[in-house]
């Protein structure tokens, strides 16, 4: 006699062959790519953005060589583009030197500021060969109570590393705004300029420059008998 063999009746369940593969997937860690980049001697990482790190000497050199860098370019850009620049910058140009005050920034008004602001970010971080600049987009809110487009505004702010302020400030231009041109450059107009400086005094984050503002395009337009 042929001995039985024993037979066990255990339930078997069936898994699908993909849920295994990406069950076992889930548990490895997440793998990162990076893609290097050669500066000179030195092989930096891609950072979230769109160039590599950049080191110290070249922090340096672009803190050295701003002013060859970037107002030529900015104001190439406003001739290009049409665009119209405003603000404390715009005031030391159409004023003489007397009634200047010490700005940094560069404000735009533009039909498209977004795009605009992009362009500058991008000749900085070529002319540095690494990540130098970025563009923050925020919206600052009017908080003063009165009915006035320019009192709030969607702001393409180009930014780098020397500082955290911005380097140059893109707005969109407001309808109607009063221009004049000097030198190939549009200005938003003087009396357009001291009735805004006017209107910011009622906004904590303005009230100091319009205060300075306000006084200098008077005393001028006082001294030329426009006043």
């Amino acid at each position: 006699m042929k001995p039985k063999k024993l037979q066990l009746n255990i339930p078997v369940t069936w898994v699908p062959i993909d849920w295994l593969k990406r069950e076992e997937t889930s548990k490895l860690p997440p793998t990162q790519v990076t893609h290097p980049i050669s500066i000179g001697p030195v092989i930096q990482q891609r950072e979230r953005n769109d160039g590599p790190r950049c080191t110290r000497e070249q922090i340096t050199r672009y803190r050295q060589n701003w002013k060859r860098i970037l107002p030529p370019r900015v104001l190439r850009s406003i001739r290009k583009h049409n665009d119209v620049l405003h603000g404390g910058r715009s005031l030391n140009m159409l004023l003489p030197r007397e009634y200047h005050r010490s700005t940094k920034d560069y404000d735009i008004f533009s039909k498209h500021p977004k795009p605009h602001a992009k362009e500058i970010e991008d000749y900085i971080d070529k002319q540095c060969g690494c990540d130098m600049a970025h563009v923050n987009s925020m919206v600052v809110p009017n908080v003063s109570g009165i009915e006035d487009k320019l009192m709030s505004a969607d702001i393409h702010r180009v930014v780098t590393r020397l500082h955290s302020d911005a380097e140059v400030d893109y707005m969109r231009i407001p309808p109607g705004l009063p221009t004049v041109r000097k030198r190939g450059i549009r200005h938003e107009s003087l009396k357009e300029a001291l009735r805004k400086a006017k209107r910011g005094l009622n906004q904590p984050l303005r009230a100091a420059k319009a205060s300075q503002d306000i006084q200098r395009i008077e005393r001028y337009l006082r001294k030329r008998g426009r006043m």
